[in-house]
């Protein structure tokens, strides 16, 4: 009997299930940045979240390193830029509940040029399986342009369970999933984080 092959499809739309039919419905960051007078791209952070986490929620920011603005949900900011990511996006999720970063490590898979995990992986995938498989608290889904361009990440997400909080990252190549806090995504946002370790 031959195994179907697990591919990143199917992770991330377990991973971003709770989430996508809200965050269809919400403008992109390329939208946001486009509508946006004045923000030149270059050296900027511009981005939409859309959570879900009791009732869903979502927010748009951007920083031109000269100013910042934050918008959703009743709640704007606006003020000269903090000169931080990190610190963006800590204003941009004022909204999202207090977690602790999930324990452990973390892990990574790579995947081959037709999206599918690598086999000698298989024990990791069952770790990602069962951990997707708790009881979810809360999802967050971005859409982050930095310094005029599109990301290097088809997807980043913030996914809560009973045991913490979990940075979901896919590159061309590899998935990250590891534990997760603000400052571990700003490294994400800020390219920081190579596509190949």
């Amino acid at each position: 009997m031959t195994k179907t092959p697990r591919t990143v499809r199917t992770v991330t739309t377990k991973i971003l299930k709770p989430v996508r039919a809200a965050a269809a419905g919400s403008a992109t960051a390329m939208t946001v940045m486009e509508s946006l007078t004045g923000f030149i791209g270059t050296g900027g952070v511009c981005g939409v979240a859309v959570a879900m986490s009791g009732e869903p929620w979502t927010s748009a920011f951007f920083d031109d390193r000269e100013s910042f603005a934050v918008a959703g949900d009743g709640l704007e900011l606006c003020g000269p830029s903090p000169g931080s990511t990190a610190e963006l996006l800590r204003l941009a999720f004022t909204r999202l509940p207090p977690r602790p970063p999930a324990p452990g490590a973390g892990l990574w898979l790579d995947v081959d040029e037709r999206g599918v995990f690598e086999p000698e992986q298989e024990c990791l995938l069952f770790d990602l399986a069962e951990d997707l498989s708790r009881p979810r608290l809360g999802t967050v889904q971005l859409d982050v342009v930095r310094d005029g361009s599109r990301r290097p990440w088809e997807m980043l997400a913030l996914v809560d369970d009973d045991r913490g909080r979990h940075l979901a990252a896919l590159g061309r190549r590899r998935f990250w999933w590891v534990p997760g806090s603000v400052g571990r995504l700003a490294e994400f946002v800020e390219g920081r984080v190579s596509e190949h370790v």
